[in-house]
This record gives structure tokens, C-alpha cells and sequence, in this order.
């Protein structure tokens, strides 16, 4: 999954875009492919200057934020976009790629991203498996930190096994099949409001916040 990052980098580069930004745009995402993030920062800063309001320069100038664990700037920028344009998908994907890897990931909020890109997606595109994965990670992260509805778990299983139907030779996919006969073997009904997998390291971080 580490390609992920760079997914849309060739689906931008050929979308409708005002001549003007064409230097920027070209010289930004080779930078980026270097992994030189700032010195593309630079330069999709300095085509904003020449069209403020470009989402495509702005979509690429939050993925440099983003691998320079700028994640507020990102955010920040990301929202700007979304608030004129709520389906535009490099966004949707961005904002979900910022809240899943940062330090402290935020999954409700990378999920609540990953879910409005879904259905913008071609199925036979790699995103789509992507966003799978994602989503379905993303839950199963939260079945250990804060538990799962009984819908949410439904949709952390249709999601995951997506993925592994799409990706059936991936390096995780022995763990992800492992991971999902496990849950649907141990799930428990929907009169459960919340379903949490325990580890010791999770008992006790519940015990210490209930005793502080």
C-alpha cells in the first residue's frame, strides 16, 4: 500500500486544467515522484498565486503537506476545496490519506472521507481496492481502540473482503482472510450495542482511564 500516496497523481495530471498552471503542475508532481515534498510545496504555492482558487494545485500542494506530517495544513487546505466543490475525488482521497496515517490517525473522520470518494470511484481502478482497504482497516483499528456497532462491523467485513477478492495475492491477505473468519466466528448479535476485541494492552488502558 505505500504506492498509495501518488495514486491520483496521473488521474490530475490529465484532468481539464487552465494552461497557465500546466508548469506548475508538471514540475510539482516530478518533485513529488522524488519524494523533494517541499520543493513541490514551493511550487504549488507558487501556482496558487497565479490561480488562488485551483483545486487541483491545491489537492496536490495538501499531499506534499501530508508527507511532511504538515496534517493541519493539509486539513486546512483540503476544506477549503471540499466547501466549493464536495465531490471533488483528489480531495476525498487526500482528506481520508491525511486522517489514516498521521501520528494520532483520526479513523471516524478518515473513514467518513474514504466513504464520500466510494462510490466517485471506477471499480477497476486501483483506488478502488484502495479505498476498500482503508475502509476496512480503519474499522478493524477501531474494533480494538473503541469498538463497533453492529452495522459498522457489517461494513468493515463487506469492505475488507472487497479487498481481499481484488487483491488476493497482497502480502496481507492471509492475515486479512485469518482476521475476517475470526470475527465473523466470534461476532456477537445485534442486541450488543458495541463490540470491542480486548488485548491487555487495551485493558489496561480502559482500567487506567476509569480509575483517573
Amino acid at each position: 500500500m505505500k504506492n498509495i500516496f501518488l495514486l491520483f497523481l496521473l488521474l490530475l495530471s490529465h484532468s481539464a486544467f487552465c494552461q497557465d498552471i500546466t508548469v506548475y503542475l508538471d514540475e510539482g508532481n516530478e518533485l513529488i515522484s522524488k519524494n523533494k515534498f517541499s520543493n513541490a510545496e514551493n511550487t504549488f504555492r507558487k501556482g496558487l498565486k497565479e490561480d488562488p482558487e485551483n483545486p487541483i494545485l491545491k489537492s496536490q500542494l495538501a499531499l506534499t503537506l501530508i508527507n511532511q506530517n504538515k496534517n493541519d495544513e493539509a486539513e486546512k487546505v483540503l476544506g477549503e476545496i471540499l466547501v466549493n466543490q464536495p465531490e471533488f475525488i483528489a480531495a476525498l482521497w487526500y482528506g481520508g490519506i491525511n486522517n489514516f496515517t498521521k501520528s494520532k490517525p483520526d479513523l471516524r473522520k478518515a473513514i467518513y472521507y474514504f466513504e464520500k470518494a466510494y462510490h466517485l470511484l471506477d471499480p477497476n481502478s486501483p483506488q478502488y481496492f484502495a479505498v476498500n482497504y482503508y475502509i476496512g482497516r480503519s474499522y478493524r483499528k477501531l474494533l480494538y481502540l473503541e469498538g463497533l456497532t453492529y452495522q459498522e462491523v457489517d461494513r468493515m467485513l463487506e469492505t475488507y473482503k472487497k479487498y481481499v477478492e481484488l487483491q488476493s495475492n497482497a502480502e496481507d491477505s492471509i492475515d486479512a482472510k485469518s482476521f475476517i473468519k475470526k470475527v465473523e466466528e466470534k461476532r456477537p448479535g445485534k442486541n450488543v450495542g458495541k463490540w470491542i476485541i480486548t488485548t491487555q494492552q487495551n485493558i489496561e488502558e480502559i482500567i487506567n482511564k476509569t480509575t483517573k
